[in-house]
């Protein structure tokens, strides 16, 4: 029995079952999606296809699949993984919190751009740490001061020499190196 269609108002809207077939956009590669075994209602007067939950995400598996994307629950699962809320992975990324949001529930889809992004995250978190530490204004100052206190603060303090650099490009580690060196090599000779 024909049900009243939403678009055009006729009595002409259809449960259909079988292959349903998409022509995704220009920009999706590898011709029609076919997803097999679907049940959809299409309106025999206007062509408006009315598409359930269950094909929708079949849908959109095959695009993240054909786009070479991470899905949406794997984007949930590294953000888990690092221990974060929505909005601090959002944060991290540097994108708009709701953006985040459609990305993990399937809502939208990230850009390529943005899927790099998210494994670079997932790969080499603390790259994020660093490049952010790079925007800072007054950055080099800072370091030019800390590079200045350090024989004073630290050059007795082993334990204070144990890890640097994780928000450092290798210019700078380099440049700690040789400071950290130059210091213990004094100490060395002070105690001898």
């Amino acid at each position: 029995m024909a049900k009243k269609c939403p678009i055009c108002g006729n009595l002409s809207l259809k449960t259909c079952s079988g292959k349903f077939r998409f022509e995704p956009p220009p920009n999706i590669q590898g011709g029609v999606i076919i997803i097999p075994n679907s049940k959809w209602e299409e309106c025999s007067t206007c062509g408006e296809r009315i598409i359930p939950v269950a094909l929708e995400h079949a849908l959109e598996q095959e695009r993240y699949h054909r786009l070479g994307l991470l899905t949406s629950k794997r984007i949930q699962e590294i953000r888990k993984a690092a221990g974060l809320s929505q909005v601090a992975m959002a944060q991290q990324l540097g994108v708009g919190d709701k953006t985040y949001t459609r990305w993990e529930s399937g809502k939208s889809i990230q850009s390529k751009s943005s899927d790099n992004l998210i494994r670079l995250f997932e790969q080499r978190a603390e790259l994020l740490n660093q490049f952010e530490a790079q925007r800072k204004p007054n950055r080099m100052e800072e370091i030019s001061k800390y590079f200045k206190c350090l024989e004073t603060f630290k050059a007795g303090n082993r334990v204070a020499f144990a890890w640097h650099g994780s928000e450092l490009d290798p210019s700078l580690c380099d440049a700690l190196s040789r400071c950290l060196k130059k210091i213990t090599s004094l100490q060395h000779k002070k105690h001898k």
